[in-house]
């Protein structure tokens, strides 16, 4: 029997590495995958990470605060920097700060800010430029 031990004794350590010490590791490498998993199919499927969170603020915006801004864009008072080529819109209900050449914009309304694409008064502010640059 010892000379059985003596004769397969790397063989039985590597078994009993492999039993105590790779086994347990692989073990709790694939139960932390499977919680991270879990969690985030979780997540999809309660509504907390989905494109759909984007696309509300995006709605949000284009629902409450572009109507705002279409209807009190030309009682705004319009400043421009020519240096930095940024300009501020400023009323009553909200101010909007942009650049220009850019798409987006940041807009404080009802004491939150957030980005706006501005395209859809791109015209309004090329005009505006052009009048602050005479």
């Amino acid at each position: 029997m010892i000379q059985f031990i003596m004769d397969h004794l790397l063989t039985i350590i590597i078994i009993f590495v492999a039993l105590f010490i790779i086994i347990p590791f692989i073990k709790s490498l694939l139960s932390k995958l499977l919680l991270g998993a879990i969690v985030i199919v979780a997540l999809v499927f309660f509504g907390v990470i989905s494109s759909e969170t984007t696309e509300s603020g995006a709605k949000f915006v284009e629902d409450t605060i572009q109507p705002i801004v279409m209807n009190e864009l030309q009682s705004a008072n319009f400043h421009y920097d020519d240096e930095r080529k940024e300009y501020t819109l400023e009323s009553s209900s909200f101010h909007l700060k942009g650049t220009v050449g850019q798409n987006t914009g940041e807009i404080r309304f009802r004491e939150k800010t957030y980005p706006i694409d501005v395209r859809f008064m791109e015209q309004f502010i090329e005009n505006k430029v052009k009048e602050a640059q005479k």
